[in-house]
């Protein structure tokens, strides 16, 4: 399996911040190139198996199931449905922790996968490149 990541530290507590990641169904709020995100399927999105159908501002659409939701730990846990993406098997953890010096957060966005007609490099370059993106649109949000 191939692997993404992307991290980045923030000045909101960890509180803060995984009370806006937690949001299974909340993407769109601070994910740039994500419009719109509707739960079409098992439950609410606060538990497992819950399934999203995201569409991005270029019309593309994705589905993903929530795998994970971790209160204590601060991990959100998702995989790939169905999407555009070079990718297949995908699984995401977003991980949110407290940064003991200066009461921040600190967030991993961690991904496994088997590529899908391309190299595992140029898949982990795509999916690299939408976590970046995100992450900036979550400071934002958060400052």
């Amino acid at each position: 399996m191939a692997q993404a990541y992307w991290s980045s530290v923030f000045t909101s507590s960890a509180d803060e911040t995984w009370a806006v990641v937690r949001r299974f169904n909340g993407l769109p709020d601070w994910h740039p190139d994500i419009r719109a995100s509707e739960i079409i399927g098992g439950g609410n999105g606060l538990t497992p198996g819950a399934v999203r159908l995201l569409t991005g501002v270029d019309g593309s659409v994705y589905r993903e199931r929530l795998v994970g939701l971790d209160e204590v730990d601060r991990k959100l846990s998702y995989e790939i449905v169905e999407s555009p993406l070079p990718v297949r098997g995908y699984r995401s953890t977003l991980h949110v922790q407290p940064v003991a010096d200066t009461g921040g957060a600190f967030l991993s966005w961690h991904s496994t996968f088997d590529p899908a007609g391309t190299t595992a490099q140029q898949a982990a370059t795509v999916l690299e490149a939408a976590y970046a993106p995100a992450l900036a649109g979550l400071h934002t949000l958060l400052a």
